[in-house]
């Protein structure tokens, strides 16, 4: 469900959070706040996060809150096509190529994950938001690799459950722009939104949720960039994006979260610069199954992309 409408002009500086309450009288605040910060409003289509953000006179605001009320329709075209790595009854196990959103949101209400899953299954769970069936666990649109859908809502609380508490185990590989100082080690912070871009997330001394990325370097092409694998103790947004640029050492195409210009080999500047997405590929998934109880584990090798990626920074080395 999209509502879209025209402020008066005799409107001035209204508070946009202030403004939705009052013209959305069936969604209490704190559903107008999460619609605002989670990215479902727009203000002359222009993504807006910040609940005060102050409204000018005929500006055109439209709400998505679709996750309530839109139907998902199935679609089998080649823009959701995923592999299946695994299928029975209660779960679905696939590798989501990059470029992929995962459901339907605010700007994407078509064309995602969820709608080639709704094509392939009759019957997904429902969990706790009726616009994401069978979602669990979610990558960014530009990661690829492995995610657990569940078919029922059974399923699906016990795998929730498996998350919360963080006996699930994912591994990524990711490619960064030089090498960290200590090889192996453990990132350990709190995480919450950037105050200066709500579509950021950040590092904080005081706020924000207990986030911990365990790393282990793979590879070293030289000193201007490290193949690393990253296991996740817990699962915040971004949260190995973050915690590779907190370091230094921000994800090759990861451009919103790229915080300086690196030294690249001239042979391959473009090349790096020029990729199209963050260099990150969930490759690694075990958890308990939600009915027989057995250990499910899965490994997937790199998608051809960052496999072009490392070969073509294994040449820059060789000609240094």
């Amino acid at each position: 469900m999209i509502i879209s409408f025209c402020l008066i002009a005799d409107i001035k500086k209204n508070r946009l959070d202030r403004l939705l309450t009052q013209e959305l009288s069936n969604l209490s605040r704190s559903k107008i706040k999460n619609l605002i910060e989670t990215g479902h409003v727009f203000v002359n289509k222009k993504l807006i996060t910040d609940p005060n953000y102050y409204l000018k006179a005929k500006e055109e605001i439209t709400i998505d809150y679709s996750d309530n009320t839109q139907e998902i329709a199935p679609e089998a075209d080649c823009s959701v096509v995923f592999s299946i790595l695994y299928e029975d009854q209660d779960i679905i196990v696939i590798n989501k190529p990059a470029g992929v959103v995962v459901h339907p949101g605010a700007g994407n209400f078509s064309h995602t994950l969820v709608n080639g899953l709704v094509y392939h299954c009759d019957c997904l769970s429902e969990g706790s938001n009726k616009s994401r069936p069978g979602i669990v666990h979610r990558i960014d649109k530009n990661t690829s690799g492995i995610l657990v859908i569940a078919k029922n809502d059974q399923a699906h609380a016990i795998l929730a459950e498996q998350f919360q508490i963080h006996s699930i185990k994912r591994k990524y590989i990711c490619f960064c722009y030089s090498v960290p100082r200590i090889n192996n080690g453990k990132i350990e912070t709190q995480i919450s939104r950037d105050p200066k871009n709500r579509l950021k997330m950040s590092v904080s001394n005081n706020k924000g949720k207990k986030a911990i990325t365990i790393y282990k370097t793979l590879k070293i092409f030289s000193t201007f960039a490290a193949k690393i694998e990253c296991e996740l103790h817990t699962g915040r947004t971004h949260q190995i994006r973050v915690h590779m640029s907190h370091m230094g050492h921000s994800l090759i195409g990861d451009h919103l979260y790229k915080k300086k210009n690196y030294a690249i080999p001239k042979s391959i500047e473009k090349y790096i610069n020029n990729f199209p997405r963050q260099a990150l590929h969930a490759y690694f998934l075990e958890f308990t199954h939600p009915t027989t109880k057995k250990t499910m584990r899965f490994e997937i090798e790199l998608p051809e992309d960052l496999k072009e990626l490392e070969k073509q920074m294994d040449k820059a080395v060789i000609v240094g």
